[in-house]
């Protein structure tokens, strides 16, 4: 269930997996935990578009744009897009960082004075189950009150708060809340009152991932401390530290502050554990002659701590973050070289000396004079990684990039380049080319002999060279393309619209057949049609009538009852096992046993499905899915009955009832899946309570539709399978069941489609299989 949150002008929902949410004047937040570690955070407020004119831009959206690139460090574009938000159009853009994080920043514009905006963050690998529900959060924002008064008061509460916590007499010393670190002669540990032993040395070593520096220290209490340490950790505790831009002549130098374990630069982070989830670091933590020290503070308990960093530190795998670094390193151990906004007059005699840099990195996010790449980069013999990203005024690369023999990724992206040497082209180990963002115009046919990946989204492409369906990932978004080479379509990883893989591809069906496409829809049963009429009518959607009742699929819902003794054979079940065909062996090849249903019991609901027989959905897993559809049209006493099979099964059988229902599509997407139903989008309550009026979701269905953050189920199975959606439907939907112990990701369902001809056929031998969870 979504969390209704409001403030004096705006009101959102919050889906359930955030449960900390808190309120102040014109903002919210909420976050994520799970076992006391922080997954996500969400925050949206009212804002005065003044705050965007420091960034450089045009207009309030290309300065927000150029915000993205700042309020959270260090990071990269990923998407700009857009969403309907309280009748208007938000802009979004995402970002990742190289520390692994995923950013989510957003704007909708109601005036010319104010906005409202989100940020969300997550880590990277976590982006796909945590955009969405970004998405979701904002799409759900609505807007009432008087901004102004809003604002007024949330500045007064604001003064009124920091008048209160000044000082009675400016002349009485302000009380320093971390005293400044003093490298000690020993090691300690100390917690208010109590002493913390050390447990061994602080490990310290340089990712060779991200090239940080890692420190993670661990230690045991004296004793469970209430509210300080946690119940099952043994009091065995630990702080673990990430640390970026802090080489000076070979030793870790810097000073961070943390406030409730957040540090602004974002060149630090810190995980514990042992710690009760509640307690939140915050306080300074210094880097200085080969010791940590931490002055600060847990909630209300006071922490000193000193720890001794091993000198031998192999500094190679180290990534130097500026030209202040790199002037105090012996220039051989310089491998890697990622520079944010550099002064482009230092950056010829910086990178002169590295030549054994590896990867280079030049990253401008604010407006810059870097028309070509320094003459410096041909010394870099041993350069694999080059990465130069907004770039705007860079129109060409240098063809003296072909004689650097050892790259093996080239990322230029946010530039001006309309065209790539042949002679670069040659580079022997290239194996990966990002050129988003540009404005090519073709690729020479004659691609690098290892490239793998190549990303070109966002140029002016029309076509594109046969020679790319050999690579293993291509990207060619959003480029006006025309015409497309044969085979294309085979290349495992292609990104591209799905219209346009239909359109200029070959995505026909092979063996498609004929099929009555009438039998799928609610309109073509009078009954349904009727009560359709009769709910869209009473909740006021008339004019809408057309498009949801042509969109309105004759489904079967199927919804758990009693648990199911085996008594039967044949009948409907889900979870438990089922009563085997013979010889089908899936489950002794270790397949999950989803449901079983009984043709013969359905026949009268609708027309699509064979008439006799029982159905059975078993999957690998939930990570892999692999599903296979068993038909059955024999003797049902031939089966072999579940009470007969020598094993468990993790999920409880339950049997089942099943009636004839209206579905109609989820509008989450509409403007997108269904145009002429778009406005509904913004039409919560109606849609909701038409759902409601026409039947409450059931647990499982057939021929329904599913719910979906971007796009259907068909859609994906025509991803994998080829065709067009409109020839697939949704053979089963099962969703996440208390009853039958069903658990499908974090509370979602699963999908099995199946194209229309094959379903005519009676052949069930190529199903699709997805996964959607909230």
């Amino acid at each position: 269930m979504m969390n209704p949150t409001s403030t004096e002008t705006f009101s959102v929902s919050l889906p359930p997996t955030y449960e900390y949410i808190r309120t102040a004047w014109e903002s919210i937040t909420a976050e994520h935990r799970k076992d006391g570690d922080y997954l996500s955070f969400i925050t949206l407020g009212l804002s005065e578009l003044s705050f965007y004119n420091k960034y450089n831009g045009d207009d309030h959206l290309s300065r927000f744009r150029a915000s993205c690139l700042e309020q959270r460090g260090v990071v990269e574009v990923m998407t700009d897009k857009t969403l309907p938000v309280a009748g208007l159009t938000a802009n979004i853009r995402t970002a990742h960082a190289e520390d692994g994080y995923f950013y989510y920043f957003g704007l909708v514009q109601i005036n010319d004075v104010y906005g409202y905006t989100i940020i969300g963050d997550c880590d990277t690998v976590s982006k796909d189950f945590y955009e969405p529900l970004f998405d979701e959060t904002f799409q759900s924002l609505q807007y009432f009150g008087n901004p102004v008064e809003a604002m007024a008061k949330q500045q007064a509460g604001i003064d009124e708060m920091m008048h209160k916590y000044k000082p009675a007499e400016p002349e009485a010393p302000v009380v320093k809340i971390y005293e400044p670190f003093v490298v000690p002669d020993h090691e300690y540990w100390k917690i208010g009152e109590h002493q913390f032993s050390l447990t061994g040395e602080s490990q310290c070593s340089i990712s060779d991932g991200d090239g940080a520096l890692y420190i993670k220290i661990e230690a045991q209490a004296p004793q469970h401390i209430a509210g300080l340490t946690d119940d099952y950790s043994n009091e065995k505790v630990y702080l673990q530290f990430y640390f970026k831009g802090i080489y000076n002549a070979g030793v870790p130098t810097g000073k961070f502050l943390f406030e409730e374990e957040r540090e602004a630069s974002y060149l630090a982070y810190l995980w514990k554990g042992g710690f009760d989830f509640i307690q939140k670091l915050s306080g300074e933590v210094t880097l200085q002659d080969g010791w940590l020290g931490i002055q600060a503070y847990f909630n209300e308990h006071p922490l000193k701590l000193a720890v001794k960093i091993t000198p031998d530190l192999n500094w190679t795998n180290y990534r130097f973050l500026s030209a202040q670094e790199v002037s105090t390193a012996p220039p051989e151990i310089v491998h890697q070289l990622w520079l944010t906004d550099p002064y482009t007059g230092i950056l010829q005699e910086t990178i002169y000396p590295l030549t054994q840099l590896q990867s280079l990195s030049i990253d401008f996010r604010n407006k810059n004079d870097f028309k070509e790449i320094p003459t410096a980069v041909k010394r870099l013999k041993a350069l694999k990684n080059l990465s130069l990203t907004g770039v705007t005024a860079l129109e060409t690369l240098p063809l003296w990039l072909g004689d650097l023999k050892a790259l093996d990724t080239i990322r230029v992206s946010n530039s001006q380049i309309a065209g790539i040497h042949p002679y670069i082209f040659q580079l022997p180990e290239l194996t990966k080319l990002y050129l988003s963002h540009n404005q090519l115009e073709s690729i020479h046919p004659t691609l690098p002999e290892k490239l793998e990946t190549l990303v070109v989204s966002y140029n002016q492409l029309t076509s594109v060279p046969a020679s790319v369906t050999r690579l293993t990932y291509l990207n060619i978004e959003h480029n006006p393309l025309e015409k497309l080479p044969a085979g294309l379509e085979n290349i495992p990883t292609l990104n591209l619209e799905l219209e346009k893989k239909i359109k200029l591809l070959d995505y026909t069906y092979k063996g498609a057949g004929p099929y009555d496409d009438s039998r799928f829809f609610a309109k073509n049963d009078p009954a349904l049609l009727q009560l359709l009429e009769t709910k869209i009518n009473l909740t006021g959607l008339g004019e809408f009538k057309e498009g949801l009742i042509g969109r309105s699929r004759k489904a079967v819902a199927l919804d758990t009852t009693e648990e199911d003794t085996y008594d039967q054979k044949g009948n409907h079940r889900f979870g438990g096992l089922p009563d085997l065909p013979p010889g089908v062996d899936l489950l002794a090849a270790g397949m999950q046993f989803i449901a079983q249903i009984n043709c013969a019991d359905i026949a009268a609901l609708q027309g699509y499905l064979p008439r006799i027989g029982v159905l059975f959905f078993f999957i690998k897993d939930q990570e892999e899915l692999d599903p296979q559809v068993v038909y059955y049209d024999g003797d049902l006493n031939e089966l072999q009955s579940a009470k007969e099979l020598d094993m468990e099964s993790e999920f409880t059988p339950f049997r089942a009832i099943a009636s004839s229902y209206a579905s109609i599509p989820s509008l989450y997407n509409a403007s997108t899946l269904y145009p002429e139903l778009t406005e509904l989008s913004e039409m919560y309550d109606e849609t909701e309570e038409l759902e409601a009026a026409l039947r409450e979701k059931p647990a499982h269905s057939m021929n329904s539709y599913v719910f979906k953050q971007h796009d259907t189920p068909e859609m994906e199975a025509v991803d994998a399978k080829r065709g067009k959606p409109e020839d697939w439907m949704v053979l089963l939907r099962a969703s996440s069941d208390r009853k039958t112990g069903f658990c499908f990701g974090d509370a979602g369902e699963i999908y099995f489609v199946i194209h229309k001809s094959d379903l005519e056929k009676k052949d069930f031998s190529n199903i699709y299989c997805g996964l959607e969870s909230s």
